[in-house]
C-alpha cells in the first residue's frame, strides 16, 4: 500500500480531486490581487487599513525571524567542535560514570571561563559551557527515563550522493568530505547514484570515483538509474530510490538489521561536516522512537558563496536562516534537501517517491502517514554545505537563480497529495498535528506569493487608483508614512541577517581580494527588490502552473566553482571552537 497518493493515478474520482486540489493555491493567490484591485476602486479605505495592518504583521514575522535566528546561531557556535565520537562512547556505556566525568568537565571548564580576562575570550568557552549543559541535561534525561541507549558501533551509515550531469570534480569534494569524517569508515556505505541517461560520461565517472575512492569506506557502489520505467517521472526521487534498492541487496548480504542502517540523501555537492555521521549516530542512538524519526542538518552554501555574485549570496544565506529558524521549532520541521531517517523507515514506507519533484519533503509525510502521526524532524546543529547559485556570468546566474526558487516553490505540488492523503489514511486525520501541518503548507507557499506583491506593489493600490475622494482623508496622508515607518523598522532585521551571515561566513581565499568583504555588506540593500523578483514571482510561476496542470520537471541546478580548495570542505566558520 502506498503511504503517500501517486500523482500518477489511473482512478478518475482520485484524478478529480487531484486537480481540485492542485488548483486551490493558485486561486487563492490570484484571487487575493484581484480582490485587492477591486477593493481599491470601490472601498480603498478597506484596502488601506488591510495594508497598514498587513505591514503591522509583517514586522512583527521579521522580529520573530530575527529572534529565533539568533537563537539558533547561538545553539549552532556551542556545537561547533564537539567530539561526538566521544559523547557516542559515553552513552553507550556506564552511563552513570560518564555523567560524573561530565559534571567534572563542566566544572573545569567553568573554573577556566571564570579565570578568562576579556568579553572575547569568554565568548568561546562560554559557548563550550552551553554544550556541555546540554549534553548534561540529555544524560539526565536519559537516566530519568531508563531509556536503552543502543551500542553506537552497531551503526552502520548509508549515504547517498544523486547525481546527474555534475562534473567530475564536485564529487570528488562531496566523496573526499565524507572520507574526512570522524566516524569509522569501515562502517560507511557510499552509493554514487548516475543516470543511466546522462550516457558514457556517467560510466568514465564512476570508474574515477571507484578508482579513488573504494578503499576509503565499507562499501563504494555506483548505481545507474535506467530511464523511462514505468510509473516514474524524470525526478531525483525515483533515482534515490533505485540506488537505496540496490544498496539493500548489500546490507542484506552483510546481515544488517535495518534499524542499525541510517541513510543519509545528500545533494551531489554536499560536503558533510567531519562530525555530522557522529553527531547523526548520537541523535540516533539516544532515543527511543528512533525510527520514527529523520534527522535534520543545517544547510549552508559555503562551498562557493566567495565567488557566488550578490544576489545569489542573498537567496543562499536566507535559505540558511530561514532553516535555522525552523530547527529552533522541530516539531514544526519537515526535511529539506539532505536529511537522513532509519533504513528501516524507508523501507516500511516504500522509499521515495519516484513521480515527484520535491522527493525531500514527501518522504517526510510517507513517514508521518505510516506511523499515523507518530513521525517528527530531530534538527541536528551541524553543518552540510553545498553550492550557491554560480553560473559562467551573471545573466545566467540570475536564471539559475530563479528556476531554483521557482523548483523550492513547486514544493507546493504536496498539497494535493497531503489532502488526498488525509482523506484516505482516516486514522491520521486528527493525530500528529494534521491541521497544523496543512495550515502552515497552504499558509507558508500562500505567504511566499503574495507578501512581496502586497508590501512592493499591490499596497499602493488606494494611492494610485482609489479616487480623489480617498486622497481628501486624512488615511490617505497616513498610509504612505504608516508604510515608511513599518518597513523600515523591519528592513532593520536585516542588519541581524548581515552580522550573522558575516560571523558564519568561510575564511576569505586568498584569491580573492578584501574589497569583497564590503560587497558581502553591501548587498542586503538589494533585498527589497529581490523579495520581488527572485522570491515572490518564482512561487507565483509554481502555483500558477500547477493551477493550470503545467507541471514542472525536476531541474538540475548547474554547480560551478571557481579555485576551489578540497582542504576548504566542510569549512569551520572564523573563531569555532575545533574540539574538545
Amino acid at each position: 500500500m502506498a503511504w503517500l497518493p501517486s500523482v500518477k493515478t489511473s482512478d478518475r474520482a482520485d484524478q478529480f480531486l487531484q486537480r481540485c486540489f492542485e488548483m486551490v493555491p493558485g486561486l487563492l493567490t490570484w484571487g487575493t490581487f484581484l480582490l485587492l484591485i477591486i477593493l481599491s476602486l470601490v472601498h480603498p479605505v478597506w484596502v488601506a487599513i488591510f495594508v497598514i495592518g498587513y505591514n503591522v504583521h509583517w514586522l512583527l514575522r521579521v522580529i520573530y525571524f530575527s529572534v529565533f535566528t539568533l537563537i539558533a546561531y547561538r545553539r549552532v557556535r556551542s556545537e561547533r567542535g564537539t567530539d561526538w565520537i566521544e559523547r557516542c562512547q559515553g552513552v553507550s556505556g556506564d552511563l552513570a560514570g560518564y555523567r560524573k566525568r561530565i559534571v567534572s568537565q563542566r566544572g573545569r571548564l567553568r573554573e577556566r571561563y571564570l579565570k578568562l580576562p576579556s568579553a572575547a575570550e569568554r565568548l568561546p568557552a562560554k559557548n563550550v559551557l552551553r554544550s556541555v549543559d546540554r549534553h548534561l541535561q540529555e544524560v539526565d534525561e536519559i537516566l530519568r527515563s531508563k531509556t536503552r541507549v543502543w551500542d553506537w558501533s552497531t551503526i552502520y551509515h548509508l549515504v547517498i550522493l544523486p547525481t546527474f550531469t555534475e562534473d567530475l570534480s564536485i564529487l570528488r569534494e562531496s566523496l573526499q568530505a565524507l572520507a574526512r569524517s570522524r566516524y569509522p569508515k569501515n562502517k560507511v556505505f557510499a552509493v554514487i547514484a548516475f543516470e543511466e541517461r546522462e550516457g558514457s560520461r556517467a560510466h568514465e565517472k564512476a570508474a574515477a570515483l571507484t578508482q579513488e575512492f573504494s578503499d576509503q569506506f565499507l562499501i563504494l557502489l555506483t548505481t545507474f538509474h535506467p530511464d523511462g520505467l514505468t510509473g516514474e517521472s524524470r525526478v531525483k526521487g525515483a533515482n534515490l530510490t533505485w540506488a537505496a534498492k540496490e544498496a539493500r541487496g548489500w546490507i542484506d548480504r552483510l546481515g544488517l538489521p535495518y534499524d542499525h542502517v541510517i541513510v543519509s540523501s545528500l545533494d551531489a555537492d554536499t560536503c558533510v561536516d567531519p562530525g555530522y555521521l557522529g553527531c547523526l549516530t548520537y541523535n540516533y542512538i539516544i532515543r527511543p522512537e528512533r525510527v520514527r524519526r529523520s534527522y535534520q542538518p543545517i544547510p549552508m552554501y559555503h562551498n562557493n558563496i566567495w565567488d557566488a555574485p550578490c544576489f545569489a549570496r542573498i537567496v543562499a544565506n536566507s535559505t540558511s536562516f530561514w532553516h535555522m529558524v525552523q530547527s529552533v521549532r522541530p516539531d514544526l520541521m519537515i526535511t529539506f534537501s539532505s536529511h537522513a531517517m532509519s533504513f528501516e523507515t524507508l523501507v516500511r514506507v516504500g522509499y521515495w517517491p519516484v513521480d515527484v519533484v520535491s522527493d525531500d519533503s514527501v518522504i517526510f509525510f510517507s513517514g508521518y502517514f505510516y506511523y499515523e502521526g507518530d513521525y517528527q524532524v530531530i534538527p541536528l546543529y551541524v553543518y552540510v554545505s553545498m553550492d550557491a547559485n554560480l553560473a559562467n556570468n551573471y545573466v545566467r546566474t540570475f536564471i539559475n537563480q530563479y528556476k531554483q526558487m521557482r523548483r523550492w516553490a513547486w514544493g507546493i505540488e504536496k498539497f494535493p497529495l497531503l489532502m488526498r492523503g488525509f482523506l484516505r489514511h482516516r486514522r491520521t486525520s486528527f493525530r500528529g498535528g494534521k491541521l497544523v501541518h496543512l495550515f502552515r503548507l497552504l499558509e507558508g507557499n500562500y505567504s511566499w506569493a503574495t507578501s512581496p506583491f502586497i508590501i512592493g506593489l499591490l499596497g499602493w493600490l488606494p494611492l494610485w487608483i482609489g479616487g480623489s475622494e480617498f486622497h481628501q482623508t486624512v488615511l490617505a496622508y497616513n498610509l504612505p508614512v504608516a508604510t515608511r515607518i513599518l518597513m523600515t523598522l523591519a528592513l532593520s532585521g536585516l542588519a541581524v541577517s548581515a552580522w550573522i551571515c558575516h560571523a558564519l561566513l568561510p575564511p576569505r581565499p586568498p584569491a580573492v581580494g578584501q574589497w569583497r568583504i564590503l560587497t558581502m555588506i553591501l548587498q542586503w540593500i538589494l533585498v527589497p527588490f529581490l523579495y520581488l523578483i527572485l522570491v515572490g514571482l518564482p512561487a507565483l510561476d509554481a502555483q500558477t502552473r500547477l493551477m493550470f496542470g503545467k507541471y514542472l520537471a525536476f531541474w538540475v541546478t548547474e554547480k560551478s566553482r571557481r579555485g576551489a580548495d578540497p582542504e576548504r570542505f566542510p569549512v569551520y566558520p572564523e573563531g569555532a571552537a575545533k574540539g574538545r
